[in-house]
Formats: C-alpha cells, sequence, structure tokens
C-alpha cells in the first residue's frame, strides 16, 4: 500500500516514516502543489493530509484527489473545530484524526483501511458488469465469464484511465509483464478477447473504444 504524507512539520514526517515503512511504502511531500505534482506522476493509495500547509488548507485538494482515482483520504490535524471537520467530510475525507495523535493509533487505523481497501479492490463495478479480481470473473445481472488474468489486469487499467478521463496508451499497456514489448499483435489479440467477452456477458453499457494512433478507451453509457 502506497501512502503519502503531506505535512510541512519535518520532525513530525520523520516520526511517522520511521512508524510506518515496515509495513507501507511511505513519501512525503510538504505542500499542496508537491501534493498534487506528486499524484499526477505516482500510484497512491492513501493519502495522510495535513490542513494547515504553506500554500493552502489541506481540505481543498481533497476533491481533487478523489477525481484522480479510488484513494483513501485521512487529515490529520490539530485543528479541532465541529466546522474544520465537517468541511473535510463534505470535501471527500473518508477519516478525521485530531493531533496528536499517539503512533498506535495511526498504525491500527492504517492497517484496518489497508485491510478494507485490498476487499473492495478485488471487486469493481463498471457500468452494469462486475470485474470480480480474485475470481477473474466478469459479470452481469444474468450471465459471467471467466477471463484471463491479463484481460483482469488491463480491463482495471481501462477503469482508471476512464475515471479520469484519460486514453489507455500502447506503450502504457506494451510494458504488462503479460505482453511482449513492441508486440502490436499480442496487445490487439487481448483487446479483442476482452471485447469478445464483455459482448458475451451482454453488457449494454460498457464497451472499448480504439482510438487510432494512440491507445484504447473505455466508455461506459449512463
Amino acid at each position: 500500500m502506497n501512502i503519502l504524507i503531506v505535512e510541512d512539520d519535518k520532525k513530525l514526517t520523520q516520526t511517522y516514516i520511521t512508524a510506518l515503512s515496515d509495513d507501507f511504502d511511505v513519501e512525503v511531500v510538504n505542500s499542496l502543489r508537491e501534493c498534487k505534482h506528486y499524484v499526477q506522476k505516482t500510484t497512491i493509495d492513501l493519502v495522510l493530509l495535513d490542513i494547515m500547509l504553506p500554500d493552502g488548507r489541506g481540505y481543498e485538494v481533497i476533491s481533487w484527489l478523489k477525481k484522480q482515482r479510488d484513494m483513501i483520504v485521512i487529515v490529520i490535524s490539530a485543528l479541532e473545530q465541529e466546522e474544520t471537520r465537517r468541511i473535510a467530510y463534505e470535501n471527500g475525507a473518508d477519516d478525521y484524526m485530531i493531533k496528536p495523535i499517539t503512533l498506535f493509533e495511526l498504525e491500527y487505523k492504517l492497517k484496518a483501511h489497508k485491510k478494507r481497501f485490498g476487499k473492495e479492490k478485488m471487486v469493481i463495478q463498471i457500468g452494469d458488469m462486475t470485474l470480480n479480481l480474485e475470481k477473474l470473473m466478469l459479470s452481469t445481472i444474468s450471465d459471467e465469464v471467466l477471463i484471463q488474468h491479463s484481460q483482469g489486469i488491463v480491463l482495471k487499467m481501462l477503469y482508471d484511465k476512464y475515471k479520469t478521463g484519460d486514453i489507455l496508451t500502447k506503450t502504457e499497456l506494451s510494458r504488462l509483464d503479460e505482453i511482449e514489448k513492441t508486440d502490436n499483435f499480442r496487445i490487439h489479440t487481448l483487446l479483442s478477447r476482452l471485447r469478445k467477452n464483455i459482448e458475451k456477458i451482454n453488457s449494454e453499457l460498457v464497451f472499448i473504444e480504439t482510438v487510432y494512433g494512440e491507445g484504447y478507451r473505455l466508455v461506459v453509457m449512463k
């Protein structure tokens, strides 16, 4: 689980790193600007977010973080006011912890979120179909089909790109272990089989669009 700590108190961040590094992959930034820059180039699963930062209030970035991908946002702040907590939750915070906090409490909460996060990530609802990554199964209300591991990975990648309005490029696909680099035939075959499986379960809302010269886009009809 990749954790990003957004905190400008260097002594406190070092304490967090020392306590959490054995169980989590931890990175630290000190401002909202650095937070946005880091999240745009790195996959983050959970953010520990201070409110009082040099370039703004932490809760200003929560909704932006949630739009980038499914991630957990825990606000850690000395501000106890009910109004501040309300703003944080209304912007999408998953939890709010008031400083000073004990390391035991922090570790306990993070491990609980990690356990929940792992379970939730295995089953994803995409339009009228469900992707179960644990069982490697695609299903709708009426049909189901088993899929290859590589198809599950690619569909999850397409879904993550869909949520941010982006295209899954051929370059990104070629980096998968299941696909040999520069092997366009294998990429085409994998996507073709995935499309056939989506058709096989009679999904009426989901299809994969080819963006010629660039890659692929997942389309989910409303």
